[in-house]
């Protein structure tokens, strides 16, 4: 074969159009646009003849295509895509077999190397126009006026987007061939590799890459890519291109965390993440700080690189660590975020080595640090990873203490973060499922106690141990003594006993026994015996002296001193070593139980810190629901609800806090305040209905002890709500009644909230009192009612919700009202007359709802409270005719002494003017609102009926 002109890659298309020097392939022509299909056919027909080298004599008609791509239609683009196509895939087909033989001349090689650099040159040329064209049809998609382009420009499109991912496979199977062969055996060129990876990096630019679709597209993209990094020694290269495209295209750094995840993983390609996280870290943190769009880049790589592997995150973590102290807080928030990761993955349990431990610890500290970091992002992010990672016990308390701190921050997505940071850690707790610190208190300092007392008991009692040397020395002058009487003669009456034993062992313990119970002179006898005995054994070895006394004395000091201080000598000789782990383990018994109560006073203590600090941040953020931040709000009314769960006293406070939130015009707070509510009082953990309706009721009952007004009205709104949705379920409705009726036993208390909570009921549906009037009048208004007004006064307060809205009068049906005659204003009169002339401090709130309830209810109102006016005015008269008589009695008894009598006892007087006055005063309401009410709507009713008959009578006069 002729030996063509060598292709070389140009770094522009231009390049090919000059001549390069001698031997350097130039094209020759570029074709006109009329003249591409038949050159295309041509080449094609020339392609089944030679297959890939066809190319050699062809180039130039691909690469007008090139030269024209804009203004060429879209068939001769595809056309020429779908040619380049095939001959790339026929010559990586035929390259295995070629470059396989070892008959293959130099000529046939240079040929094949300038084929396959022509096809990849055309065919990722292609690529890239078609690419190019697709990103900008997806900017012109935005543009109504020009519709005609896109049109156009969607066919080819479209044919693009299904071989994009063919291409992309077909140029990752032409890297995985052995290509150095074609330039003998050296390494693949670096202008080629960029040239099949350009194409790559190319589509990646495209903002929309990262779409769910092109999912199949990245992935033959990274296999591509990894296919360079190991057959082609790319990894300097991708290295410096990857990070160049984190700093400009923001859009890609998901997509490489993945690919790198990747090829870490099934390519062994671990040395790439340090490449990457070096480049990173040794940018100059200012100009980071200035560049805010490139660090995007970096930040989001190194947070989601994390994710995907972070132990190899880990390895490499030094290298980030300067950017901590940089000025750019998108870096200082991905570093502590990958730190976060690893924490939570990797450096986790207690199983940790040492050096693992202390990693953990750093992490964590620096995690700590930066809660109070200079940026309100940085210190909302940090908490933010505190709710993930599970704290060793060590860290705890520090945590909660820096989240409590930053309640008061001055950010409000600071706050609001820390709210859940202390939600989470209440709901994960690793003390208690109740956290009453009150309630630690006491077995807290129990425990203390006990504590001392067992520390107090494990104290010696003993004198201090003395060494033995020390012993000796004491008692070596009596020993010496004792020792120089044996070369004395024989006293009258003393007598030799002590005989040696038959072996030296034995003899050492009898030895040892006499130098314990002071017996010196004994002892040192029976040395000098033994030392005649046993010679040469030992301890009964001289040092070879002449003087004896030296001798005996230097084995008694050797036997005392290497004896056991506790041993009794009577005792016979034994193994003694079952003794001694019998005293160790009398010893280690007090030992463990000491450990294991110094380990419940730290879990109480720390539990009891806890609930402290649960409580301070209960307090701050008890104020904070009322802020302006509808975020903050709604976090604050989820901690008190996680807070009710634990049993902290003080959450109830938190939660009455909360029940004016439901009068709030923002929806998100009203519905936040339902959901609280719901949560806390409709979801209760009992099984049987029955227990289910008695948890509610005693819960709401709660609430409602010395509650305010106030507080009663907004419970009232959210109970109404509960009732419309039919959240409330039928048996709790059944036991408030049963309360009320005393079929359950109950306190006078919790009857009388049993009423209000099924008045507040009746607000969302009426029929729950309308139906049970009776009942209600019967055992509320009944003899017993004058014990106590309070109960009456609530019963006219509940039925009161019978009573309809006076104000719209566009309501052409007539307001509810019961006859005169109905039993309840019966009951009411007699009640209200009966407490007239009695001395309660309850009776005038009962009479003013009393007499409300009989205008809004009772038909001719005036009529019953005129009867009642006058007979609590004739007990007022006939007490003061009492007084009178009194008083007559009193001047024909000179004797008695006046003490008042004569006039109206003065709560009586209150009574009969707060009665007038009220009746006054709800006779004038009357007037203006109930009377006029209905005085529109009938009028209203004639004026609608007129005008139906004149609308009659005109159709009538109407001519047929």
């Amino acid at each position: 074969m002729a030996a063509a002109p060598e292709f070389h890659l140009p770094l522009a298309p231009a390049d090919l159009l000059r001549d390069g020097g001698p031997g350097r392939y130039v094209v020759q022509e570029v074709l006109s646009v009329h003249e591409l299909p038949p050159a295309l056919a041509a080449f094609r027909a020339a392609f089944r003849a030679q297959g890939a080298l066809a190319v050699l004599q062809h180039f130039d008609c691909v690469y007008s295509v090139l030269h024209h791509f804009r203004t060429l239609g879209t068939a001769v683009k595809e056309d020429a895509l779908e040619l380049m196509m095939h001959v790339v895939s026929h010559h990586s087909s035929d390259l295995p077999a070629i470059l396989s033989d070892s008959g293959l001349s130099h000529a046939d090689r240079a040929a094949h190397l300038n084929a396959l650099k022509m096809n990849c040159y055309l065919l990722t040329g292609l690529m890239d126009a078609f690419e190019m064209e697709t990103c900008k049809n997806s900017c012109l998609e935005a543009d109504p006026g020009r519709k005609s382009r896109k049109n156009h420009a969607k066919t080819s499109g479209s044919l693009w987007e299904e071989e994009r991912e063919p291409l992309l496979q077909l140029l990752t199977q032409l890297l995985q061939l052995d290509l150095r062969q074609l330039w003998g055996g050296l390494a693949v060129e670096e202008e080629f590799v960029s040239l099949m990876t350009g194409s790559c990096y190319r589509i990646l630019e495209n903002p929309s890459i990262g779409l769910q679709r092109y999912r199949v597209t990245r992935e033959a993209l990274t296999h591509l890519l990894a296919a360079a990094l190991v057959h082609c020694d790319h990894m300097f290269s991708a290295t410096l291109k990857i990070t160049q495209m984190l700093q400009h295209f923001e859009h890609v750094a998901p997509v490489f965390a993945q690919a790198v995840s990747l090829w870490a993983k099934e390519y062994g390609l671990k040395s790439l993440v340090g490449e990457l996280l070096r480049e990173i870290g040794q940018k100059c943190p200012q100009d980071l700080a200035r560049e805010a769009s490139g660090v995007k880049g970096y930040a989001t790589f190194i947070s989601e690189l994390a994710e995907q592997i972070p132990t190899l995150v880990l390895s490499n973590m030094s290298v980030l660590l300067p950017h901590l102290d940089g000025e750019s807080y998108t870096m200082r928030n991905a570093i502590l975020a990958a730190m976060a990761e690893v924490l939570v993955q990797v450096l986790n349990g207690d199983q940790l080595e040492e050096a693992a431990r202390g990693t953990r610890d750093k992490f964590l500290d620096m995690l700590q640090a930066h809660v109070c970091d200079v940026h309100g992002f940085v210190r909302s992010r940090v908490l933010q990873l505190f709710t993930r990672i599970a704290l060793p016990l060590t860290q705890f308390q520090s945590v909660v203490s820096l989240a409590v701190g930053r309640l008061k921050d001055k950010s409000v997505l600071v706050v609001k973060n820390a709210i859940q940071l202390l939600a989470a850690f209440l709901s994960n707790n690793p003390f208690s499922s109740k956290l009453s610190w009150t309630d630690l208190d006491g077995p807290l300092k129990k425990e203390v106690q006990k504590l001392k007392e067992m520390r107090d008991r494990s104290r010696p009692t003993a004198a201090p141990v003395i060494a033995p040397e020390e012993e000796w020395q004491a008692m070596l002058p009596e020993v010496r003594a004792a020792t120089q009487q044996l070369f004395q003669p024989l006293q009258e009456g003393e007598e030799e006993v002590l005989e040696v034993e038959e072996t030296a062992e034995r003899t050492v313990e009898q030895i040892t026994g006499l130098l314990k119970k002071l017996n010196y002179k004994s002892a040192a006898r029976l040395t000098q015996k033994a030392l005649c005995r046993f010679q040469g054994k030992e301890p009964f070895v001289g040092p070879g002296e002449e003087n004896e006394e030296a001798t005996i004395l230097g084995v008694l000091k050797r036997l005392y001193t290497g004896s056991c201080p506790g041993e009794n000598s009577e005792d016979p000789p034994r193994d003694n070593s079952s003794d001694k782990i019998e005293e160790v383990i009398q010893e280690e018994q007090p030992q463990t139980e000491l450990v294991k109560q110094e380990m419940l006073v730290h879990y109480l203590q720390d539990a009891y810190n806890f609930s402290v600090k649960i409580t301070e941040a209960l307090n701050l953020i008890s104020k904070m629901m009322y802020e302006n931040s509808v975020s903050v709000v709604q976090e604050a009314i989820e901690f008190f609800v996680t807070v009710s769960q634990f049993g902290v006293p003080q959450a109830l406070l938190g939660v009455r806090r909360m029940l004016p939130l439901i009068w709030s015009k923002e929806p998100g707070i009203k519905e936040a305040v339902l959901n609280a509510y719901r949560q806390l009082y409709l979801s209760p953990s009992e099984d049987s209905e029955r227990a289910k309706a008695q948890a509610l009721v005693h819960s709401l009952s709660l609430i409602m002890v010395d509650a305010s007004l106030g507080t009663i009205q907004c419970l009232e709104e959210i109970i109404s709500e509960f009732v419309q949705k039919d959240e409330i379920k039928p048996a709790v409705t059944q036991l408030l009644w049963e309360r009320f009726t005393e079929k359950s036993p109950c306190s006078s208390l919790e009857r009388r909230a049993a009423l209000m909570l099924l008045g507040m009921m009746a607000r969302g549906k009426p029929e729950i009192i309308g139906s049970n009037l009776d009942i209600l009048v019967t055992m509320g208004l009944s003899e017993k009612a004058c014990e106590d007004y309070r109960l009456p006064q609530e019963v006219c307060n509940v039925i009161s919700k019978l009573a309809s809205n006076p104000k719209p009068a566009l309501e052409k049906s007539a307001p509810f009202r019961l006859p005169q005659n109905h039993m309840l204003f019966g009951c009411l009169s007699e009640t209200v007359s009966k407490g007239f002339a009695q001395p309660s401090s309850h009776w005038i709130p009962f009479m003013e709802a009393a007499v409300t309830l009989i205008y809004q209810l009772a038909e001719g109102a005036e009529e019953i409270c005129a009867d009642i006016l006058h007979v609590c005015s004739q007990q007022a008269l006939e007490k003061l005719q009492e007084a009178d008589e009194q008083k007559a009695d009193a001047r024909d008894s000179p004797s008695r002494v006046s003490d008042g009598a004569g006039s109206l006892s003065t709560f009586l007087l209150l009574h009969l003017v707060a009665l007038v006055g009220q009746v006054a005063l709800q006779q004038v309401a009357y007037l203006e609102v109930s009377v006029s009410a209905e005085l529109r709507r009938r009028r209203l009713l004639k004026e609608e009926k007129i005008k139906k008959q004149y609308d009659t009578n005109t159709k009538k006069q109407r001519p047929q």
